[in-house]
């Protein structure tokens, strides 16, 4: 901002005697508004006339700066909650309830330095107006969303296709326990239309994130034509174009989570890649899918105006009990997003990524699917993998682990021990 300031000093001393008498000047830095009458002051001996200095002043107005912000961000898989991890949860409680530390404790540091971290909530939680159930219709625990919570996460996804695994009233409860906590952000099943245009937001660091979840299957259920429910719709490409369009246009990064594509494959089919060159150009930032319970690629998307939006088409379970050995190699996905931000000014610049790399984590169980939990490659072992209790129904080993890693997933971003 220009500021002009103008000083004007008009004096004029006549000495008529050697005994004259000098006013004093009015100080530069004083606030004049009106201009003083010239005064005369006539004696036998002396004429002073003095004419006051007028100032002129300009209140400033300081604008905040516009800056670039930074925000780490962390987003993992499906946390898929077989019966073998509830019920050893349970187990494991001295009070009655569920206690999961166990099966998450070795990557729980991968989760709280976040200033954000995503996770899809592939079960249900509903409320514990369920009893809990495993495959192929889940519920889960309050005690597990709590702990979830309590690692860290705070942006949880909801759309995929066990969703409505309980019914409506099961969905019902569901957005009831969501609800009921504090300091979270859930996307992906709503209330009611209204409810789905309430597009979740939430600011850190001064930055706004906005956050989109879809689903491209129910597993065939549907919600009832007399229901106000609303679940994200892959399949319905221009809706949910004209969701992130308006996602776009109300924060400065804009999430997507996509469940999609074919379970147990790690190929990205061409369906996909063009999808998420439509959202990126749409004003997708972040997209990250799930699903296939396997490892698929990241791509930093190159948008037409030369800015870019990370993709990564599949992150693979964060924790289940499966039994096929690729469906154990996940990953916890890290970088750090930095967006322009100015509180006087709209701006055409994109967010920028940085320090993007994924870290290999490893769901090992022992015989008969006792003792779930997570590892991180880092702190894994060839002598853990042949221990691996999967090896009864399928290959593995920690060179499998190497060879799945290093065939799904471009060297720039993957982080070996």
């Amino acid at each position: 901002m220009n500021i002009r300031k103008t000083i004007s000093f008009l004096a004029a001393v006549l000495m008529l005697t050697a005994c004259g008498k000098t006013e004093e000047a009015v100080p530069v830095n004083a606030s004049v508004t009106e201009t003083a009458a010239t005064t005369a002051e006539t004696t036998a001996a002396t004429t002073v006339t003095t004419t006051a200095t007028t100032t002129e002043t300009t209140t400033v107005t300081t604008e905040p700066p516009a800056k670039w912000e930074t925000v780490s961000f962390t987003a993992v898989g499906d946390n898929l909650i077989h019966s073998s991890i509830y019920k050893q949860a349970a187990r494991r409680s001295a009070e009655g309830g569920y206690d999961f530390e166990f099966a998450y404790e070795n990557a729980a540091d991968l989760i709280e330095p976040a200033d954000i971290a995503m996770i899809n909530q592939e079960t249900l939680i509903c409320n514990d107006q369920f009893e809990p159930s495993t495959y192929p219709c889940f519920n889960s625990p309050v005690a597990l969303g709590d702990h979830m919570i309590d690692l860290g996460f705070d942006v949880f996804t909801i759309a995929n296709n066990h969703t409505l695994d309980k019914g409506t009233k099961g969905l019902n409860a569901c957005l009831d326990y969501w609800d009921s906590r504090e300091n979270v952000t859930v996307a992906g099943a709503y209330r009611n239309i209204e409810d789905k245009n309430n597009i979740r937001l939430n600011e850190v660091n001064g930055v706004t994130f906005s956050y989109l979840s879809y689903t491209e299957s129910l597993n065939g259920l549907s919600l009832p034509a007399d229901s106000e429910l609303v679940i994200g719709d892959v399949n319905d490409r221009e809706a949910v174009l004209n969701d992130v369009r308006a996602a776009d246009e109300i924060s400065d990064v804009c999430v997507v989570a996509l469940h999609w594509g074919v379970e147990n494959s790690d190929v990205i089919s061409d369906y996909q890649r063009d999808y998420a060159k439509q959202l990126a150009e749409a004003g997708a930032d972040i997209i990250i899918g799930n699903h296939p319970h396997v490892l698929r690629d990241i791509e930093m998307i190159q948008r037409e105006d030369g800015s870019e939006a990370l993709c990564a088409y599949s992150l693979g379970n964060f924790i289940s009990a499966q039994s096929v050995g690729q469906n154990l190699i996940g990953g916890v996905l890290q970088f750090n997003v930095s967006a322009y931000v100015s509180e006087t000014e709209e701006t055409t610049e994109q967010p920028v990524f940085e320090d993007v790399k994924l870290i290999p984590i490893v769901t090992h169980y022992d015989y008969n699917y006792s003792d779930v939990r997570i590892y991180k490659l880092s702190d894994y072992t060839p002598e853990l993998a042949d221990a691996h209790g999967v090896k009864a129904y399928s290959i593995f080993s920690y060179d499998y682990i190497l060879d799945v890693l290093k065939m799904n997933i471009s060297e720039e971003f993957l982080v070996l021990p």
